[in-house]
């Protein structure tokens, strides 16, 4: 393998901002493959390859190399590394000064490092692991959680029917899946294949969706002709799968505070021929007071720390801490008191997040409960999909009953 300094560059720029600034990692590989769209297949391969390793290994990495954060050649070192796990050589650049000549042991010993090294894990988010679920569990979840992620995507039903999805996709594209016994629109791709560009995605026959994100919209249970709310809408996916349960027949009212999410909402919606999505303000106020109580079924896909998604979003371990976790409590609970009011006798309250931990789930539910608000529901079910059982992303998922 060799990494030519125009990529290694591109790599600690991305690097930065995802550690230093903060930002979000799709977004900052999207934007870095956008602005330097002369690079071939090969070389924006290695740059997601390379950034998606080093935030997901970075503690790892730091320990084989005995790196220290504080070294203005940080970055580069983990890079430096991480070809090192390739087997590659290091270039004779500046920046590998400190780490020429390094030997290092990869992949690691599980019998001589400890969990956080071997699986690159901050202190703070192994002892929550060790407190939630106990050593041998959390063991198994906090490796599954480094594997790598399945493609998943879910049939448009509205379009297209699961079965003969599944044969147009092999005969002609060469794909194969695997249909969901569980879930019966969702199609387990055997291999990762680029798809955003694939005829029948742009058409709307399907959706790149999880399973388990998939079986929110099923708990919701939205039945033809019905009122639902989206609460934390964001860019959608959801939306679009309880508007498809409902064979686009009654209204999805689709609320983010985030508007460009809900024009991205929109767009997948005209893809998908979906007409009955309504997008809303988040805070319009008139809308609350109009259909307070009288709303067959609200999800609520609150925001949440992410921690059940880090095969796919490893830099949540670093930029999540226990402050920004309880802030988000607050705000779950905000949300919870919010949009509640609005079920109607015998209606559906579900509550879901991509994290795998009881402070932003079983214990939230507990406490909305003992609410004012929250005595008007009783709990039907409720269940965490951990990774290493259920082979995809971790979810809670809560279903609540107005009496």
């Amino acid at each position: 393998m060799k990494l030519y300094r125009n990529i290694a560059l591109g790599v600690v720029d991305g690097l930065e901002r995802i550690f230093d600034k903060e930002e979000a990692l799709r977004p900052v590989l999207s934007q870095l493959l956008k602005q330097n769209k002369k690079w071939g297949s090969r070389d924006r391969r290695l740059l997601g390859e390379a950034i998606l390793d080093i935030v997901r290994w970075k503690r790892s990495y730091s320990f084989v190399g005995a790196l220290k954060e504080n070294s203005k050649n940080y970055n580069w070192e983990l890079v430096g590394v991480w070809m090192l796990t390739k087997g590659a050589e290091l270039p004779d650049w500046d920046e590998f000064s400190e780490i020429k000549g390094l030997k290092i042991t990869w992949p690691l010993d599980p019998l001589t490092n400890a969990l956080t090294i071997r699986e690159s894990l901050p202190d703070w988010l192994d002892e929550m692991g060790i407190e939630a679920f106990g050593d041998a569990i959390w063991e198994k979840e906090s490796h599954a959680l480094n594997s790598p992620s399945s493609l998943v995507i879910r049939c448009n039903t509205l379009k297209q029917d699961p079965i003969k999805l599944q044969k147009q996709l092999k005969k002609e594209y060469d794909i194969e899946s695997i249909q969901s016994k569980e879930i019966p629109e969702t199609l387990l791709l055997k291999e990762h294949k680029n798809l955003l560009q694939n005829p029948l995605y742009l058409q709307g026959a399907f959706e790149i969706q999880d399973a388990n994100s998939q079986r929110v919209a099923h708990w919701v249970n939205p039945q033809k002709g019905g009122t639902v709310v989206d609460a934390c809408a964001g860019s959608g996916g959801k939306s679009l799968h309880l508007a498809t349960l409902m064979q686009n027949k009654g209204i999805v009212y689709a609320m983010d505070p985030q508007e460009n999410k809900l024009e991205q909402l929109l767009k997948r919606a005209e893809r998908n021929g979906i007409t009955s999505i309504q997008v809303h303000p988040h805070n319009d106020v008139d809308f609350f007071t109009l259909h307070q109580g009288k709303i067959d079924a609200v999800l609520i896909d609150a925001p949440c720390s992410g921690l059940g998604v880090l095969r796919r979003n490893p830099a949540a371990k670093w930029q999540m801490n226990p402050e920004k976790i309880k802030a988000l409590e607050i705000l779950q609970q905000e949300i919870l008191h919010k949009n509640a009011p609005l079920v109607k006798k015998e209606g559906t309250l579900v509550y879901a997040t991509c994290s795998i931990f009881p402070n932003e789930n079983q214990n939230q539910i507990s406490r909305f409960l003992k609410t004012e608000i929250g005595a008007e529901f009783k709990l039907i079910k409720e269940q965490t999909f951990l990774t290493h059982q259920s082979i995809f992303d971790g979810f809670y998922i809560a279903q609540l009953q107005k009496i």
